[in-house]
């Protein structure tokens, strides 16, 4: 069983998506954590988001931003809220997760028994039951980052645990503690591949990210984006990808980029995905100028996106 003094808080973001977000309050109402507060973020819909999550709201907490701040800048706003709790553990969660009972209470012994852990997730299943991650890496590969077993079958529950290079944000349990030392996520990165960098920022301080095999949860990715291949996503994730390897790039990452994204794109055009193949050359291009991210690219890619 967990420490009785170990409080968990839950930062769930909404964008235009509540009927998924509500949906996954109903699974967190049913995890049977004992110290279990949630905080649910709309961050900046522009439509009936706040007025459906404000009907369906119990004890759970409500922030309502006027505008779109982005998944980094609204997610700080989480930890911060997760202080005023005193909560030992903060859970990012995506409002596309279904969650079994009792998926929680592992993830927090885990953490309860092992000081040198900042963070811990699950295996993360897609909606066909294939793996979506476990964990997440970073080395010779396009992006210089991958998800590990991604459309493969999952490992089995006494596979690991296994240390990685990051968990995707989509669910992760991070020691408060450690999101206060390192200053949360970096705004910056507005949204994609932050969950990258703080986990390489865990690792620099000394501490390690953990998979654990026994806990699988689901993931209908990308909702609010539309879609993990959508030009939204590659644009995003090129601009992003490149400010990754400015912080954390060595020669394996780099060289990495120069054949995958640079010398190989061309053959993206192949796969008939030709709007997302040129949002990835643009982000490239955006990147490699140190470009920032914020709510006007969502708008530009986006119908109706803005606030």
């Amino acid at each position: 069983m967990p420490s009785a003094n170990s409080k968990v808080a839950v930062a769930l973001l909404n964008w235009r998506q509540s009927a998924a977000t509500v949906q996954v309050l109903e699974d967190l109402r049913s995890v049977g954590y004992p110290e279990l507060a949630v905080l649910v973020m709309d961050n900046g819909s522009g439509d009936d988001s706040a007025e459906v999550l404000r009907a369906a709201i119990a004890a759970e907490e409500l922030q309502v931003f006027a505008e779109n701040l982005g998944y980094c800048a609204a997610m700080n706003r989480g930890i911060a809220w997760a202080e005023t709790q005193g909560a030992d553990y903060l859970l990012f969660l995506n409002n596309d997760m279904r969650l079994p009972a009792g998926f929680l209470q592992p993830l927090v012994q885990v953490l309860d028994n092992d000081a040198s852990l900042s963070c811990v997730g699950p295996t993360i299943l897609d909606g066909q039951g294939k793996v979506w991650s476990q964990g997440g890496r970073v080395g010779f590969h396009p992006n210089a980052l991958w998800l590990c077993g991604q459309g493969g079958e999952a490992s089995p529950e006494d596979a690991g645990p296994e240390a990685v290079d990051f968990m995707p944000g989509a669910c992760a349990l991070y020691r408060m503690a450690d999101l206060r030392e390192l200053g949360g996520l970096d705004e910056n990165y507005f949204m994609y591949v932050e969950d990258v960098d703080l986990g390489l920022r865990i690792k620099e301080k000394g501490k390690q990210v953990l998979w654990l095999p026994w806990v699988r949860v689901v993931h209908a990715a990308s909702l609010s984006s539309g879609g993990g291949r959508t030009p939204l996503r590659k644009y995003m994730s090129a601009v992003n990808s490149l400010r990754l390897l400015r912080r954390h790039g060595g020669a394996k990452t780099w060289a990495a980029f120069l054949i995958y994204d640079l010398l190989l794109w061309p053959f993206t055009l192949l796969s008939g995905e030709v709007a997302a193949s040129w949002a990835k050359a643009r982000g490239i291009c955006a990147g490699l100028l140190g470009r920032k991210l914020d709510a006007r690219v969502v708008e530009r890619f986006v119908p109706g996106a803005k606030s």
